[in-house]
């Protein structure tokens, strides 16, 4: 039929020549024949239609049977696979019924964990509450439950480290109820402990009253070592006096008055025995005869063969070792205290610096212990008192060392009024300053007053004693001076001498007002006693070497203890020193050089240098060379007479030769410039000693000394 067709539509028709009509007639719908690849390789090689058509139906049906073929061959395989498809859809189907059914299985699952979730929430919740609850609970139980073992041995049991720790717990009890009673005062445990813990209370407090009573009776006896007591038994149970501050403030006001009562008289005993033993010990320096202006002649009494002999005649102005041995702070100032027992037995004597020392450095350590036992066992730091903890203590420590610090007033008083030992009363001064140093080290503030009092005592009696010495002093300048003096320096200017090194070692670095201006008026009156000696001489040249023999032996015993002229002292008299070598020069110029000295001073106050008289020029310098090695010789024979110190001796003689070259050298410039105005007639007026000459000559006595 098909073939038929296609007869149809290409009967009678040349494919050759009429292709152009052909392609012009396809019907619509059909491929287009022009793009057809297949169709247009056909009509291009001119192939028959037909036959071409017969050849694509003849393979269509080959192809047909073929599949048929392939068919049948394999209709049991396409059977089976039918079979198999068919299953699948089973097993598919039985399978959306199981994940449907698990769906709803999950879902149910779903809303079971929610449930649970919710209901987990709600537990937590519950059980955080519960857990809240019964902390609370487990603290108010814990804070008011006390266990009934010790109840027992608060009530019954022996006072001893167990009973401490008892004791510990149950005031955290009480402690607990004070805080939280306005709070909890509606829980019955609050109302029905509550009594049960103040008889507890009251019951222990009875307890402690007792034994703390018992063991500072001990303290009674004069054998006791109360530091050890209070180290040992009353630290260790501090605690208890704290309970009773805290809980029975009746019972710890009679523990504390009971115990400042027996350590009061404890203390004032040991004390007064000390003092009493130190006072045997003492070695006496001074005695109101002992003032820098003492006479020899004054020695001897009215009415007795001889004066009484001090002990300690050395030490009345020299300091010494008195420092090393007295100063706190000194390396070599030996043990802390004196003991008694020891130094009896040494047969010892001590000076009384050295024993105001030792009982000054025995009360401080008592107090010290003692203020930090009163600190610890006296103040609790919970309890509720209208005065501070360190307010407490210092009454606690006034009450029971008040006498002891009396003691050591009277002490001193009785020392100050006999005393005339400067030196001494300074160093306590100085012993004082450095145990108020000492005191604020170790921060204990109680003794304050017994330091100002001690000051208040030595102050006056130690302007009272340099105002002796200054009294002594102008009373000797107030005597008739001797026309005929000695040379050497008096025994008042070794005396003041060592007097003042003394006094200046002890004010250094304290720099005290008092000392210095002490020293200055002291000094003044030195200064005039020596000037009243030397102006009552007639013998000027003995005048100078007694004034300067006594400055350089006041600088040799200051430049001796270490001071130099940065110090007032030093320099104050070394311009003495000074100012008197000048006027000895020009007194020796004056006496060996004297015509010397007149022509230079005469002749350089004229206005013209005519006017100096050539004559006169050439007798002055004829003179000099005459006769000035013989005086210049002259010069050093009475310098090594006058003075027997080498070093002051070959000062001043450089002084004197120094001043004689000024005058010499002035006398050839006064010579040269005359002679310059009359040099026709030079060779008339005599040829002074060259310059150069005569100092080459002053060489040769340089180490004369």
């Amino acid at each position: 039929m098909a073939s038929s067709s296609v007869d149809l539509v290409f009967e009678g028709f040349d494919t050759t020549d009429e292709l152009g009509d052909v392609r012009a007639e396809v019907p619509e719908g059909l491929p287009d024949i022009e793009n057809d690849e297949l169709i247009k390789g056909v009509l291009t090689k001119g192939v028959d239609l037909r036959q071409y058509s017969r050849q694509i139906e003849q393979e269509l049906n080959d192809l047909e049977d073929e599949q048929l073929a392939s068919y049948e061959e394999h209709e049991s395989a396409l059977f089976e696979l039918d079979s198999e498809i068919k299953s699948c859809d089973e097993v598919l189907e039985n399978m959306e019924r199981l994940l449907v059914n698990f769906k709803s299985s999950l879902g149910a699952i779903n809303n079971d964990i929610q449930s649970l979730q919710n209901d987990s929430l709600s537990m937590s919740v519950k059980l955080k509450n519960r857990v809240v609850a019964e902390k609370q609970l487990d603290k108010i139980i814990q804070g008011v439950v006390v266990p009934p073992d010790a109840v027992r041995l608060i009530c019954n049991g022996e006072v001893n480290e167990r009973y401490l720790e008892c004791l510990i717990e149950v005031n955290k009890r009480i402690a607990y109820m004070r805080v939280h009673s306005k709070q909890h005062k509606r829980l019955k445990a609050f109302q029905e402990i509550q009594p049960e813990l103040d008889r507890l209370c009251f019951r222990a407090s009875s307890k402690l009253r007792e034994f703390l009573l018992e063991k500072i009776n001990v303290l009674r006896s004069l054998n006791s070592n109360a530091h050890v007591l209070q180290s040992s038994i009353f630290l260790k149970y501090r605690f208890f006096n704290h309970f009773l501050i805290e809980r029975h403030p009746e019972a710890a006001v009679e523990v504390r008055d009971s115990y400042i009562h027996i350590m009061r008289q404890y203390y004032l005993d040991h004390f007064e025995t000390y003092q009493r033993g130190l006072m045997k010990l003492e070695r006496v320096v001074a005695d109101k005869a002992d003032v820098i202006g003492m006479e020899e002649s004054n020695k001897l009494s009215l009415f007795s063969a001889a004066k009484p002999v001090v002990r300690d005649k050395a030490n009345v102005f020299n300091l010494g070792a008195r420092a090393s041995s007295a100063l706190i702070e000194s390396e070599d100032s030996g043990p802390r205290a004196i003991v008694l027992s020891i130094a009896s037995d040494a047969n010892e004597k001590y000076t009384f610096e050295a024993l105001f020392r030792s009982y000054s450095l025995a009360l401080v350590d008592n107090a010290t212990t003692e203020y930090e036992f009163i600190m610890q066992f006296f103040v609790s730091p919970k309890a509720r008192q209208r005065i501070t903890g360190s307010d407490m203590a210092r009454m606690v420590f006034s009450h029971i060392f008040d006498p002891s610090m009396r003691v050591g007033e009277q002490f001193l008083k009785a020392y100050l009024e006999t005393t005339y030992d400067a030196l001494g009363v300074l160093l306590c001064v100085r012993i004082m300053s450095q145990l108020a140093s000492e005191l604020q080290r170790r921060q204990v503030p109680v003794l304050d007053s017994y330091v100002n009092s001690m000051n208040m005592l030595l102050w006056p009696r130690f302007q009272a004693i340099l105002d002796g010495h200054i009294e002594s002093a102008k009373r000797l300048a107030s005597y008739k001076a001797k026309s005929k003096i000695d040379t050497q320096p008096p025994a008042i200017v070794r005396r003041y001498a060592e007097l003042a090194s003394s006094l200046l070692r002890l004010n250094q670095g304290y720099n005290t007002h008092v000392v210095a201006l002490s020293l200055a008026r002291l000094r003044t009156e030195v200064q005039a006693y020596l000037t009243h000696v030397a102006d009552g001489s007639s013998d000027k040249h003995a005048s100078l070497v007694f004034l300067i023999n006594s400055y350089d032996l006041l600088l040799t015993v200051l430049y001796e203890n270490g001071f130099s002229e940065r110090e007032e002292e030093v320099s104050s008299w070394k311009q003495e020193f000074a100012t008197t070598v000048m006027a000895f020069a020009e007194s020796e110029l004056e006496k060996h050089f004297g015509y010397l000295k007149l022509f230079v001073v005469d002749a350089e106050r004229q206005s013209d240098i005519a006017q100096i008289s050539a004559d006169e020029l050439g007798r002055t310098a004829s003179v000099f060379n005459g006769e000035w090695r013989a005086q210049i010789s002259a010069i050093n024979s009475s310098i090594i007479q006058s003075f027997s110190n080498f070093r002051t001796g070959t000062e001043i003689l450089h002084v004197v030769l120094g001043q004689l070259i000024i005058y010499y050298t002035r006398f050839h410039s006064l010579y040269d410039k005359r002679i310059a105005r009359r040099a026709a007639s030079a060779s008339e007026i005599c040829q002074p000693v060259g310059v150069q000459t005569v100092m080459v000559d002053i060489k040769k006595y340089r180490n004369n000394f």
